[in-house]
């Protein structure tokens, strides 16, 4: 197979600049005109390497989640869990102070439903519309497909680094790099910066975890640049029992399956 060309020096980093990629997550831009056999091999080898580490049975974590709404600078927090069918649908209950429930949000690859009661809103939509003011698209890029898409591209990190896999995801394009290794307790752990495209927005997504399956003290960070909305989620604890089917079901329409 004929590897890609390159997307040129110019796009790229563009792409990582609009998002905030500084420091030792910025690969270098390329330098060549086209990819090597041999880079373009590896590539598909490492990325396949990493689709098949991911969890593929739903699972319940206990998260803690701070959500800051750009509007006000006002920061909404809250503990629940969420229930998690990989590539299908999530469903995620936060409770705020006094035992209220403070979040509300329901994800499927196609629709979307995101609430906050004590606001008394609640919104919905689907995938066709992009989204720019609740943060659906960091709901279903985490917890449902991280590494999802077409490979288009790879740009290699050299001895030292890791390389920079493009991806084309239905009307986006996503940049996911792989921030190499630290010394001390950080060693075991991996970090990941993920840029997603799509139209003039770019959001920024990174997180850490010991391996590519739900775990104990996974963290995330979202940012919107569009809104300036940011989310920031802890992972507290995950189940080893299979949620309840019930909770992938739409909320406002009980009697629809999935």
């Amino acid at each position: 197979m004929t590897p890609p060309r390159r997307l040129s020096r110019a796009a790229l980093a563009s792409a990582l600049a609009a998002g905030g990629v500084t420091g030792c997550a910025t690969p270098a831009p390329p330098r060549a005109p086209s990819i090597l056999q041999a880079d373009w091999a590896r590539a598909r080898g490492e990325l396949a390497s990493m689709r098949e580490q991911v969890a593929v049975r739903p699972y319940v974590e206990v998260i803690r989640v701070a959500l800051r709404e750009p509007r006000t600078g006002k920061v909404l927090e809250g503990r629940g869990a969420v229930a998690v069918d990989p590539h299908r649908a999530m469903r995620m209950i936060l409770v705020g102070p006094g035992g209220r429930t403070a979040l509300d949000v329901w994800v499927t690859r196609d629709a979307w439903r995101f609430s906050i009661p004590a606001l008394d809103l609640t919104q919905r939509g689907d995938r066709r519309r992009p989204t720019y003011d609740v943060p659906i698209g960091f709901f279903r890029w985490w917890f449902l497909e991280p590494l999802d898409g077409r490979l288009l591209t790879v740009v290699p990190g050299g001895a030292r680094g890791e390389p920079t896999f493009v991806l084309r995801d239905d009307a986006a394009t996503v940049l996911l790099h792989q921030v190499p290794r630290r010394g001390g307790a950080e060693r075991e752990l991996r970090h990941f910066v993920a840029l997603r495209r799509e139209g003039g927005d770019v959001d920024r997504l990174e997180w850490v975890s010991k391996t590519l399956r739900p775990g104990v003290g996974d963290r995330a960070r979202y940012q919107q640049r569009t809104t300036g909305l940011e989310v920031e989620v802890l992972v507290e604890e995950v189940s080893q029992e299979p949620p309840d089917p019930a909770a992938f079901i739409d909320p406002d329409n009980p009697g629809v399956q999935l």
